[in-house]
């Protein structure tokens, strides 16, 4: 396709299959959806220094990502700054829980929890988020083992306070709706479009535009 001023490249990737790139310092990746995308960063030079929830948390004073918030690695680098949030006011993206996946969601089935999975549904899919990051991040050199728990984008938690426990919403976007986040290191960003079977639309493609100032 016809890509226009600053675009670098610009790609749909369809619902439960995977995407990874390298993009430069100081570029954009605009992601566009209105399904889970479970995301991940690590630092070009040093895959190992991968996105780390707890340092994010930890910088951001916040169990939530926001517009303005920066993605830490496990070194404490700066990989990212989220700087456009289309869910913004709907829900937040989660950063508690890790991916779904063949043995998720076997273990699931064998705990009776496959309602917190399903929708409406009684098959699930042979692959889910830690497969697609696998098979997106190989090519690349980075094995299973070092991938590291994502971002949820846009999949809003409800957290009870005294508890302390989390319940999956079915709140998502009612049309797609971009996130962009820029890059503050040399990067390998990849992503899964979740299959994302708590919605009841089930998962949908993503539009992942990168972008150069």
């Amino acid at each position: 396709m016809d890509q226009g001023p600053g675009i670098v490249s610009d790609e749909t990737t369809p619902r439960n299959t995977g995407w990874a790139r390298r993009i430069r310092r100081g570029q954009t990746l605009r992601l566009r959806a209105r399904t889970i995308i479970d995301f991940v960063a690590l630092d070009a030079d040093d895959p190992g220094d991968a996105f780390d929830q707890a340092p994010t948390k930890e910088e951001n004073a916040c169990i939530y990502l926001r517009r303005g918030h920066r993605l830490m690695s496990r070194s404490g680098r700066v990989l990212m700054t989220l700087i456009e949030d289309g869910f913004e006011g709907l829900g937040m993206h989660d950063m508690q829980f890790g991916m779904c996946g063949r043995a998720r969601h076997a273990r699931a089935a064998r705990e009776g929890r496959l309602g917190e999975y399903l929708h409406n549904r009684v098959e699930l899919p042979d692959h889910g988020c830690s497969e697609n990051l696998g098979w997106a991040l190989a090519p690349y050199g980075v094995p299973y083992k070092d991938i590291p728990s994502p971002i949820n984008l846009f999949q809003n938690m409800a957290i009870d306070q005294q508890t302390g426990a989390m319940t999956r919403t079915q709140i998502r976007p009612a049309a797609p709706v971009p996130v962009a986040l820029r890059a503050e290191r040399d990067l390998i960003v990849a992503f899964s479009a979740c299959p994302d079977l708590a919605s009841p639309d089930g998962g949908q493609a993503v539009q992942a535009t990168i972008l150069e100032d």
